[in-house]
C-alpha cells in the first residue's frame, strides 16, 4: 500500500514537471520557431523559388555551423547540470563555466573558416557563386547563434522552462520584427544582418538571465576553474560533437548534391519550404525533448526504471499525439499550405505528403533519441547517428536526379531505420542501466531517505 502510493506520488510529481515545462517552453518557442516560415512566405512572394533556395542554403548553413559549434557541448551542459546542480552547486558552475568557454571558441572558429573561404564554398561545393557575400555575412551571426543555444542548454539543465520562455518570447519579437523589415528593405542581405541584430540582443538579454536563474539554484558561474571538468567533455561533449559533425553537416552536404543539378536552386526552394512544414510540425515534439532530456537523466542516474519509462511514455505519446493530429490537419487543409507558398498542389503535393509521414515518424522517435545521450552511451548514440547519416547521404546520392522529391524519400529511409534502431537500443539501456536490482535499491533507498522534488523556476 506505501509503495502503491509512493509510486503514485511520483509518477505524479513527474507529470507535474512534464507539463509545466512543456505549457512554458512552448508559450516561449512559438514566435521563433515561426520567424524562419513567415520569412520564406515573404521571399516566396517577393522574390520568388529560386530567392527560397538562396536563403535556405545560407540559412542551412548558419544554422548547422551555430549548431556544430553547440550542440555537444550544449547537450553536456543540459544532462551534467541536471545531475550535479543539487548535491555540487560547484561542479555545475565550473560546467556551465566550460559551457560557455568551448561554444564562443568553437562558434568564432567556424564562423572566421566561413568568413574566410566563402567564395570557395559557394563556387567550388555549391557551384552558385552568388551565395559568397551571403555566407559572409552570416559568419559573425554563428558566435551570437550558438551563444544563444547554449544559454538555453543551461537554463533546461535546472529545469528553469519559464526563464527560456520569457528570453523566447523576447528573441522572437526581436526577428519577428526586424527581419521582415530587413527582407522588405535591403532583400536577402537585410533579413540576414537583421537575424544576426536580433540573435545579439538576444544574447546579450539572456546572459543576465542566466547568472541570476542559476544563483537561485545556489550555482555560480566559475570560468577559472572551468576545464577541471574535462573528463565531462571527453565523455559526453565529443561524441555528441561528433553526432553533430555528423548529423547537421549531413543536411547540408544533401542539400549540396541536389543544388548542383539542373535547375538546383529551384528544387532546394521547393525542399527549404517542405523543411519548414517539418519545422511546423515538429516544434512542439522538439519542445518535448528539450523537458525529457534533464527528467531522463535523473531517471537513469538513479537507476529508476519505472521514472524513465513514465518519462518516455509521456515524451511519446505526447509526441504521437501531435502528429496524428497533424497528419489529419494536413490531409484536410495542406492544399491552403501550398498555395500560401505560391506552389502548384497539383505537381508538388507528393513532396509534402512524404514530409508529412517522415516527420510524424520523427517526432514519435524523438524522445527514444535521448536515451543514449541520458543513460551515458554517448559513444553508442554515436553510432547510430552515424548510421542514419550513411543512410541519408547514400539514398539523396541514389535519389539526387529526382531534386526535391528525391531528398525527402531518402530522408523519410534514412529516419524510419533510425527509429527502428533506437527502439532496440532502448530496450537494451534500460534493462541494463535499470534493471530490477537497481530498482529494488532505489524503492529501499527511498524508504529510508526523504524525498527531493524537482523545482521550476518561479
Amino acid at each position: 500500500m506505501i509503495a502503491s502510493l509512493r509510486t503514485l506520488i511520483g509518477r505524479s510529481a513527474d507529470i507535474r514537471v512534464f507539463s509545466a515545462g512543456l505549457l512554458w517552453s512552448t508559450f516561449g518557442t512559438v514566435i521563433v520557431r515561426l520567424t524562419p516560415m513567415i520569412t520564406t512566405i515573404l521571399i516566396s512572394h517577393w522574390f520568388g523559388i529560386e530567392f527560397v533556395g538562396k536563403f535556405g542554403v545560407t540559412y542551412g548553413t548558419l544554422m548547422s555551423s551555430s549548431l556544430l559549434a553547440s550542440a555537444g557541448v550544449g547537450l553536456m551542459a543540459t544532462r551534467n547540470i541536471a545531475a550535479y546542480s543539487i548535491n555540487d552547486p560547484a561542479t555545475a558552475g565550473r560546467l556551465a563555466g566550460m559551457a560557455f568557454l568551448l561554444t564562443g571558441g568553437a562558434a568564432a572558429l567556424i564562423g572566421l573558416m566561413i568568413f574566410l573561404f566563402a567564395h570557395e564554398i559557394a563556387g567550388r561545393l555549391l557551384k552558385q557563386p552568388e551565395l559568397a557575400f551571403y555566407l559572409q555575412i552570416i559568419a559573425p551571426v554563428i558566435v551570437v547563434n550558438a551563444m544563444n543555444t547554449v544559454q538555453t542548454a543551461i537554463l533546461s539543465g535546472i529545469q528553469a522552462f519559464r526563464t527560456i520562455a520569457r528570453l523566447n518570447v523576447i528573441f522572437g519579437g526581436l526577428m519577428i520584427t526586424l527581419v521582415p523589415v530587413g527582407l522588405y528593405f535591403y532583400g536577402l542581405s537585410g533579413s540576414f544582418i537583421a537575424l544576426g541584430c536580433a540573435y545579439l540582443g538576444g544574447c546579450l538579454i539572456a546572459y543576465p538571465a542566466v547568472v541570476a536563474a542559476l544563483r537561485r539554484r545556489g550555482i555560480e558561474i566559475a570560468f577559472r576553474e572551468a576545464f577541471s571538468q574535462w573528463r565531462l567533455v571527453t565523455r559526453y561533449a565529443v561524441p555528441a560533437l561528433l553526432a553533430s559533425l555528423l548529423y547537421e553537416p549531413v543536411n547540408w552536404i544533401c542539400t549540396a548534391m541536389v543544388v548542383n543539378n539542373p535547375d538546383g536552386l529551384a528544387q532546394v526552394g521547393l525542399y527549404f519550404i517542405a523543411m519548414q512544414l517539418e519545422t511546423l510540425l515538429l516544434f512542439v515534439p522538439q519542445i518535448v525533448v528539450q523537458v525529457v532530456i534533464p527528467m531522463l537523466s535523473t531517471g537513469f542516474g538513479e537507476a529508476d526504471r519505472r521514472r524513465v519509462i513514465n518519462v518516455l511514455g509521456m515524451g511519446i505519446g505526447t509526441n504521437i499525439a501531435i502528429a496524428i493530429g497533424f497528419v489529419v490537419v494536413m490531409m484536410t487543409f495542406g492544399n491552403w499550405f501550398l498555395v500560401l507558398f505560391k506552389l502548384d498542389p497539383a505537381q508538388h503535393w507528393p513532396i509534402f505528403m512524404i514530409v508529412v509521414l517522415a516527420a510524424a515518424i520523427i517526432a514519435a522517435a524523438l524522445p527514444l533519441g535521448q536515451v543514449p545521450v541520458s543513460s551515458g552511451y554517448m559513444w553508442t548514440g554515436l553510432s547510430i547517428t552515424a548510421g542514419w547519416a550513411l543512410t541519408f547521404i547514400i539514398a539523396t546520392w541514389f535519389l539526387q536526379d529526382r531534386g526535391a522529391l528525391g531528398i525527402v524519400i531518402a530522408r523519410a529511409i534514412a529516419w524510419s531505420l533510425q527509429t527502428v534502431v533506437y527502439i532496440g537500443f532502448t530496450r537494451f539501456a534500460i534493462g541494463r542501466t535499470c534493471g530490477e536490482k537497481g530498482t529494488l535499491l532505489r524503492d529501499r533507498d527511498l524508504s529510508t531517505a526523504p524525498a527531493k522534488s524537482a523545482s521550476l523556476d518561479a
